[in-house]
């Protein structure tokens, strides 16, 4: 287990590309809207953010999921996930996240034409199907015909930002490849998130959060959740979520504190709160 010179030597050195800044990060609305328009390449509506790095489940036995940024606007929901191991089961991942998007937040009494489009993006930090393009866009289209497409709604979109080549990209999108690449600043964007990562490393509560986090997930490796720390994160983290709030609550930390460092929803902080 790291000390805790050598949790706070590792929380310094922290990036983008991790889970934990990633989600803090994004949880900021006007970088959030600037990486998904740049991503899309259009505008999209007002952000509401579903949930922050939450547990997600279809029923009580099905597979959990941990979404690191999930939100909608007026007509379409959008699940950003920062990926940095090359896992060979990554589309029928991108498959069962979609999925449970869907149902998460279709409500029983909806009707089919009414479903939201569902946009899915993984930023990779390598190459997720080894053919050296700076981005994969799947849509269905049928094998006899490809031109004609289902037009069900769903996108899903595969950033890998260990590309070389990068000259179809917009000039910002390379920006921000090169940010994720070697952390060099050169747009507004990479500039804010940069800001915004400083301003998270100073932040006292946020980085309590993150030992308390950093400490549970070596524990549940030593337990033996060796299968990897990607079972351990999405069956542990947001229980530990849930844990770490109760300890600050008990530290008289108020609510929103709470949220802020946590990335908990105000309203289930306001509930634990309640039941303490």
């Amino acid at each position: 287990m790291l000390s805790e010179e050598e949790l706070q030597k590792k929380w310094e050195s922290l990036t983008f590309t991790d889970n934990f800044i990633f989600s803090h990060v994004m949880h900021d609305e006007d970088i959030c809207r600037q990486v998904v328009e740049l991503i899309l390449g259009v505008r999209i509506g007002k952000i509401h953010y579903l949930s922050a790095q939450d547990e997600h489940k279809t029923d009580p036995d099905s597979m959990r999921i941990i979404m690191d940024v999930f939100l909608r606007d007026e007509d379409k929901i959008i699940n950003v996930e920062m990926q940095t191991g090359h896992k060979k089961e990554l589309p029928r991942r991108s498959r069962y996240y979609q999925s449970v998007a869907d149902v998460s937040t279709t409500p029983s009494s909806s009707l089919y034409p009414n479903l939201p489009d569902s946009i899915l993006i993984f930023i990779c930090t390598f190459d997720p199907f080894d053919k050296n393009f700076p981005r994969y866009t799947f849509q269905y289209s049928c094998d006899e015909e490809p031109q004609l497409k289902l037009k069900d709604g769903s996108l899903r979109i595969f950033l890998n930002t260990s590309a070389e080549k990068l000259n179809n990209l917009d000039q910002k999108l390379q920006a921000f490849y090169h940010y994720i690449q070697k952390g060099v600043v050169e747009s507004e964007l990479t500039q804010n998130i940069s800001r915004k990562i400083t301003t998270l490393k100073n932040d006292s509560i946020v980085r309590r959060c993150y030992m308390t986090w950093s400490i549970t997930m070596a524990d549940m490796r030593h337990e033996g959740f060796e299968e990897g720390l990607e079972q351990g994160r999405e069956e542990g983290v947001y229980q530990n979520k849930l844990e770490t709030a109760k300890t600050f609550l008990s530290m008289k930390l108020s609510p929103e504190q709470v949220a802020h460092g946590t990335n908990l929803p105000l309203d289930v902080v306001l509930e634990l709160a309640q039941t303490k």
